[in-house]
């Protein structure tokens, strides 16, 4: 249209009394005309396979994708609606347009053909719950800054995605954003300020070797890490107040954590399963240690609990087979089933005064730990505490304790002589059994009460006015006694 209306306000004489000039001028203009249709052409393909409304591209036709699999949007296009590209599988390539702004709930779910993501123009401010998910070809896509939010599950099983660049205006990433992108190695920051690293984020991400948060990060939510086995090196910024449940389980090549003292909470297996952990500066201010927060870790062989922490939950320490100092903190009240559990290489226990409680197997299969005392208020000494602990020598009990729970000493066999306090009522059923006990004391005026036999037969030493009456006892009269 614009050519034709050129020929008619050029002038008659032009035309017709300069007849070189208007041939070049005609094949100019069919050069440029040549060229504007060429563009069009080019603009328009692969819009055949889609169906757009007021701007919005709401299904794509897989069957009608061309051969090269390429689709490139006119600039037209605002928006892609949910699932609009949804398991074309003959996707290959999309060039998406200068004036696009949202990519819809799934909206490239499943293409598992697409490798490349070009041209995100600076427009797009959000990318939708599960956009490229499944997409297991996909090798790069460059984020702009303008995108402030990225959704649920919006790269999970990205598994050919090596890299990323979370863009400087994101404000908000969603729960497994990019589970299990096994090949991800690299994931850095342009200034993002999102506040929370959600759960899953980063899921099966196998191939990442490090992770530098950036400094807005308040809370890491739970499995947010997990199982990035590849993972050496995590630097957490100043101001981070929580880990999750399981946010680094399965680190197995993470070698040091420090976690920085603004950390109050740090959840249960947080780091479980880290095999290659060798230390761990754990935050002042933290009060508890959750259930298996560094079970497994084997290679552990320092760690300095902080003295604001009053327990020590459930096999938080099981299986740190190299673990050989624990300073324990002033603070702690509470040491929960099977906190030191097979800790092997552990020599030496000092609890704190203040601990009342301990649960059973605490300290079982330690068996490197040569002598312990407990506390005055440990009165009630669990089931199972120091089963086999095969080195251990000499332990002192509190002078209140009441009872022993049942195989407290089983397969003790360096253990040659206990004494036990006057407040002993009652001895737990194989309380000494497999041990290396030679000598008991006991100055108790009645005897214990056991229920059927307390796994020993050899000397005991008690009062000589309640000599009768131990030999009378049950489980005690097979016993050889001294006053």
């Amino acid at each position: 249209m614009l050519i034709g209306h050129y020929f008619v306000l050029l002038p008659l004489r032009i035309l017709f009394f300069n007849s070189s000039f208007t041939m070049r001028y005609i094949t100019n203009c069919v050069l440029i005309a040549f060229f504007i249709c060429s563009q069009f052409v080019v603009a328009q393909r692969g819009m055949g396979a889609l169906s757009v409304k007021d701007g919005v591209v709401l299904r794509c036709d897989n069957a009608a994708i061309p051969s090269d699999g390429v689709i490139e949007l006119t600039r037209t296009v605002t928006a892609i609606d949910r699932r609009a590209f949804a398991d074309c599988v003959r996707l290959r390539r999309v060039v998406l347009s200068g004036t696009v702004t949202r990519l819809g709930e799934q909206a490239f779910a499943g293409c598992t053909a697409l490798r490349a993501v070009e041209a995100l123009p600076n427009s797009v401010v959000e990318i939708g719950r599960g956009a490229f998910a499944q997409c297991a070809a996909l090798e790069k896509i460059a984020l702009p800054n303008s995108v402030e939010s990225i959704g649920d599950e919006a790269f999970r099983g990205c598994a050919a995605l090596e890299k990323v660049t979370l863009p400087e205006g994101l404000r908000q990433l969603g729960a497994a954003a990019f589970k299990d992108c096994a090949k991800m190695s690299e994931v850095s920051y342009e200034g993002a300020g999102f506040a929370v690293v959600p759960q899953e984020a980063f899921y099966g991400c196998k191939s990442l070797r490090k992770m530098v948060l950036p400094a807005g990060v308040k809370r890491i939510k739970h499995s947010a890490f997990a199982l990035c086995e590849a993972l050496r090196e995590v630097q957490l910024p100043e101001g981070l107040e929580s880990v999750g449940d399981d946010a680094f389980e399965g680190c197995k090549s993470l070698l040091t954590v420090a976690l920085p003292d603004t950390v109050v909470f740090l959840g249960a297996s947080a780091f479980h399963g880290c095999s290659s952990l060798v230390a761990a500066q754990l935050p002042h201010g933290l009060q508890h240690l959750q259930n298996d927060t560094f079970m497994d870790c084997v290679s552990l062989r320092q760690v300095v609990i902080p003295d604001t922490v009053e327990k020590i939950n459930m096999q938080a320490f099981r299986g740190c087979v190299s673990l050989r100092e624990v300073q324990f903190p002033l603070a702690l009240t509470e040491l929960l089933y099977g906190a030191f559990n097979g800790c092997k290489a552990l020599e030496e226990v000092a609890l704190p005064e203040e601990v009342k409680f301990m649960g059973a197997y605490a300290f079982a299969g330690c068996e490197s730990l040569k002598r312990v005392e407990l506390p005055r208020s440990v009165v009630e000494v669990p089931s199972r505490l120091f089963y086999n602990c095969t080195a251990l020598e000499e332990v002192k009990l509190s002078k209140y304790t009441r009872s022993l729970g049942v195989q407290v000493f089983y397969g003790c066999t360096a253990l040659k002589e206990l004494k036990l306090p006057a407040t002993v009522e009652k001895i737990g059923l194989g309380a000494f059994e497999k041990s290396g006990l030679e000598e008991l004391h006991c100055k108790a005026t009645v005897p214990p009460a056991v229920s059927k036999s307390f796994g020993y037969r050899g000397k005991v030493v008690v009062p000589h006015r309640e000599m009768a009456a131990y030999k009378e006892a049950t489980a005690w009269k097979e016993c050889v006694f001294e006053d």
